[in-house]
């Protein structure tokens, strides 16, 4: 039979994960969670440049106010793109969606 991995997971693990998201404090402000994006035109684009074969990386940035997508195709590390408002990630998706054309309605049948 097998053997586990042996890691254990110990209170001072657990307390590090519980702690990572209170790093930066509290926002009174704008955040990505107040966004209201399209999510199926977002969801289709990012699937469809993975379906090409190139990695897709989101981040946040700006303290959480903000959203990068960079695009990695083999070795070429495309600029990571910059959203600050909902409106902008759907343009993108719709511009990224309306270059992979049909691929994506091909790739679903």
């Amino acid at each position: 039979m097998p053997r586990g991995s042996g890691k254990q997971v110990t209170p001072a693990r657990q307390e590090q994960r519980r702690l990572l998201f209170d790093m930066t404090g509290q926002h009174d402000g704008e955040s990505l969670r107040q966004w209201d994006p399209k999510a199926e035109p977002l969801v289709d684009a990012l699937l469809g440049i993975a379906s090409t074969g190139a990695a897709v990386f989101v981040r946040p940035g700006s303290g959480g106010r903000a959203l990068g997508i960079a695009i990695w195709e083999g070795d070429t590390r495309h600029p990571a793109t910059w959203f600050y408002e909902a409106e902008e990630l759907d343009e993108w998706a719709l511009k990224i969606l309306k270059r992979l054309g049909d691929d994506i309605s091909q790739a679903a049948d």
